[in-house]
């Protein structure tokens, strides 16, 4: 794979949450190097993930739509335009609450393409130049009282 792909040669990946990984489904684009990702995901109204954590460290930045990014017992609100970082090892997970599908991009360090995530990820790497992919990372599911946590933010 080369230096340089058109976002068409990118594959797209439909991620469905299920019982015990969230609810609902994003679009997710992913690139990656030797010591980063990159993942533009499109998630869709009602989108939750369930409490993880990687050997990452991760930056957001929201294009479109608003998007609740919580790391352990804090929840953040963020907006088209904004940015927001989630440290290496710390337990997080995003929620869509809105009615309109919401554009992230996610940058990992090092790159978040162990496990499932290598599914449809595209290696940007010029021809000749040796593979030396650092981590890679992968998200670990792990028990976590998120609701909890939510209910501080959105009293029933």
């Amino acid at each position: 794979m080369p230096l340089h792909v058109k976002s068409t040669d990118v594959p797209q990946r439909k991620v469905a949450r299920t019982a015990g990984e969230g609810e609902g489904a994003m679009i997710v684009q992913r690139a990656f190097g030797n010591e980063c990702s990159l993942m533009y995901a499109v998630r869709f109204p009602g989108y939750h993930t369930t409490p993880h954590a990687h050997d990452a460290e991760q930056i957001n930045y929201v294009l479109e739509g608003e998007i609740w990014f919580f790391i352990e017992e804090r929840g953040f609100l963020c907006k088209k335009g904004d940015f927001h970082r989630i440290p290496a090892g710390k337990i997080h997970w995003a929620w869509n609450r809105s009615q309109a599908d919401t554009i992230v991009v996610e940058a990992h360090a090092p790159g978040l393409v162990g496990g499932k995530q290598q599914e449809g990820s595209v290696a940007l790497f010029d021809e000749g130049e040796k593979r030396q992919v650092r981590g890679p990372s992968e998200n670990k599911f792990v028990s976590y009282d998120w609701q909890g946590v939510e209910a501080k933010y959105f009293p029933r």
